[in-house]
């Protein structure tokens, strides 16, 4: 019985995170989450999820704050998905809830910055 419960309770750990839009706190900011087309999200090793409500959150999050991570994942707001850290690239120039200009997409996007070259960018700023 108890194996049973621990298999029900268990996370897929290559399934996209929960982000409860207005209800969850950016782990770097202290902002809610509130626009879908900028979230982002940490997955640790141990299966916590961190929420951030610009991606330029979770760089400058994952610079200073070195966390163990299992998985980045950034939310496509145009076609409502989850993209991982291999399948996003990052249109510049986009009017970013903490300002780092940087709106998640697909990385086939044409003129899309790489994860380290947005990386790089919102953590000049």
């Amino acid at each position: 019985m108890t194996l049973l419960f621990a298999l029900a309770c268990s996370t897929d750990p290559n399934a996209p995170p929960v982000v409860h839009y207005d209800l969850d706190a950016c782990t770097d900011c202290g902002m809610l989450v509130s626009d879908p087309a900028y979230a982002s999200a940490i997955v640790t090793k141990d299966g916590k999820t961190l929420a951030f409500d610009d991606p330029g959150c979770l760089f400058h999050y994952m610079v200073t704050k070195t966390p163990d991570v299992r998985g980045m994942w950034f939310h496509d707001g145009t076609a409502d998905r989850w993209l991982r850290e291999s399948e996003v690239g990052f249109v510049s120039g986009a009017n970013s809830p903490m300002g780092s200009g940087l709106k998640p997409a697909p990385v086939a996007t044409p003129g899309a910055l790489s994860v380290g070259a947005a990386s790089s960018q919102a953590l000049s700023k």
